[in-house]
């Protein structure tokens, strides 16, 4: 699904392709639209534009205002179409925005005219990078189902030979492994897919003993500390405790 560029690609664009000494100026409205209609008649000329009418809920809706809005079509696969408008700030300079926040002074008008070549420039750019992160996403997924299918495969074996009842969670960043200990007890085992050779290396041993803990009637739970329990004891050699604080 395409998406809009971000605002930090735009400001990229207008900080590096909107340059020069000193803006534009125009005094009067009527040199105003005379520039505007100029404007226009040249963009018209120039593949790639698409003509849009002001926005009832924008600035340049005020129809005595010099305003020039239009569309840079996207060749991106991964972009949408860009929304651009041209008028006079309120020190008579031509101004470009994006109908929205990011916004420059025009110092030259061949600046507008070869906009769209250097939008085109940055859409290939950007994507050149969508395919990139795609191919990336692709080969992670490959990767995570790689690991998924030896994961399952490690547990099957374990089950098998030890007569284990169980069944599986797979979640984003590891698989849950659960096993029944008695007809009222299960345990849960996190296997996260970035330890998982660790962790099954050791799988088989730890489901056994815990087993045998539970047996023997030893219980026990693990969980998160937090910052606010008081009152742990460490010993810092043979004779000396300390309270350790938080």
């Amino acid at each position: 699904m395409s998406r809009l560029l971000h605002d930090s690609t735009l400001q990229k664009v207008f900080r590096e392709h909107f340059k020069g000494d000193s803006p534009i100026v125009v005094l009067g409205t009527e040199n105003k639209q005379a520039l505007i209609s100029r404007l226009k008649d040249k963009l018209s000329t120039i593949d790639g534009f698409i003509f849009l009418k002001p926005s009832h809920h924008q600035y340049e809706y005020r129809k005595s205002e010099a305003v020039c809005t239009f569309k840079i079509l996207s060749p991106s696969t991964c972009y949408r179409d860009q929304d651009f408008s041209i008028r006079f700030n309120d020190q008579h300079e031509l101004c470009i925005d994006d109908r929205y926040r990011v916004n420059s002074p025009v110092y030259e008008l061949e600046q507008v005219y070869t906009l769209v070549d250097k939008m085109r420039i940055e859409y290939n750019r950007l994507d050149a990078k969508c395919l990139e992160r795609e191919k990336n996403k692709v080969k992670k997924k490959k990767i995570k189902g790689l690991k998924h299918q030896a994961i399952i495969a490690k547990i099957n074996e374990i089950a098998r030979e030890d007569q284990l009842e169980f069944y599986v969670r797979q979640y984003e960043i590891k698989v849950k492994l659960v096993v029944r200990l008695s007809k009222t007890e299960k345990m849960e085992i996190d296997i996260p897919y970035s330890k998982f050779q660790e962790t099954l290396k050791n799988l088989r041993f730890t489901i056994q003993t815990i087993r045998e803990l539970r047996d023997s009637g030893i219980l026990f739970k693990i969980h998160r500390t937090n910052s606010y329990e008081r009152g742990w004891i460490k010993y810092t050699d043979e004779n000396t405790r300390e309270l350790v604080k938080g």
